[in-house]
């Protein structure tokens, strides 16, 4: 049984507000994911079942990871925009170094 990965791109408004949406599988039938929390660069999601065939039972089916990459707006923000923004998330900054593992 294979499992599928596919990387999906999307807006900091959806990833704060949540999102339903569809994907378009391989084989053309929709998978639907839906996520009410807030999603970070790199969250993944899997759909059980929704992965490729197995090659000698086609009945079997892998699954399917989505992993996700935020896309951040490039525009400058205000000195007020900024502190709105700080105020909202309410956590502490981070300076720690990551090496993304």
């Amino acid at each position: 049984v294979l499992s599928a990965i596919l990387n999906k791109s999307s807006g900091i408004n959806a990833e704060y507000g949540g999102f339903d949406m569809n994907l378009k599988h391989l084989d053309g039938h929709d998978v639907p994911i839906k996520r009410e929390k807030v999603t970070w660069p790199g969250a993944t999601i899997m759909k059980k079942g929704e992965g490729m065939p197995n090659f000698e039972n086609r009945n079997k089916l892998g699954n399917l990871y989505i992993t996700f990459d935020v896309k951040f707006p490039r525009g400058e923000l205000s000195a007020e925009d900024k502190e709105n923004i700080k105020g909202i998330l309410n956590q502490a900054s981070v300076q720690t170094p990551y090496n993304g593992l």
